[in-house]
């Protein structure tokens, strides 16, 4: 069914189940994983040739030297999970415009699902905030699973049996 899944990431408290679903997806489906976290432009600090930058750029840039190395950590520590659970997954850093980055690699790397997590803005942060999750469902051309937020209970789960 599914090849080559794409998981996109962040950082937030829903990380962690993000990836235990796109991991149980893989392995149902013997597909690899693709990690990808996108960090905004202005935090993303690299050389034009995409080498990590010096020493003395991380001393001038210290929220952007950070930014990259929390990113860099965090794909990191998620590709040694899943290949200590045997799965096939190779992982990126890009920077960029996330729904535009998550859609492009996905079409680069052949992918053929997406697996992304949803924040369940309220009706106020809709109206200000952007939805990476609802933008990509809007444009992919191949399925998006979608994790739902752990601290958002269902509203059917809070419904009293009578």
């Amino acid at each position: 069914m599914f090849n080559a899944v794409l998981v996109g990431i962040d950082g937030s408290g829903q990380t962690e189940g993000i990836v235990t679903i796109a991991a149980d997806l893989a392995r149902a489906c013997g597909a690899s994983l693709h990690i990808l976290c996108v960090v905004d432009p202005a935090y993303f600090l690299s050389k034009p040739d995409g080498r990590r930058p010096s020493e003395a750029d991380e001393a001038d840039y210290p929220a952007a030297a950070m930014e990259r190395e929390s990113a860099d950590d965090l794909v990191h520590r998620v590709l040694l999970g899943l290949r200590q659970q045997k799965l096939s997954a190779e992982g990126s850093v890009v920077q960029g415009e996330a729904v535009e980055r998550i859609l492009e690699t996905a079409s680069t790397l052949g992918c053929d699902a997406i697996v992304l997590g949803h924040r369940h803005l309220s009706w106020l942060g809709r109206l200000t905030e952007r939805s990476v999750c609802r933008e990509v469902l809007e444009k992919a051309s191949i399925p998006v699973l979608v994790v739902p937020s752990p601290d958002k209970a269902h509203p059917a789960s809070s419904i009293r049996q009578g």
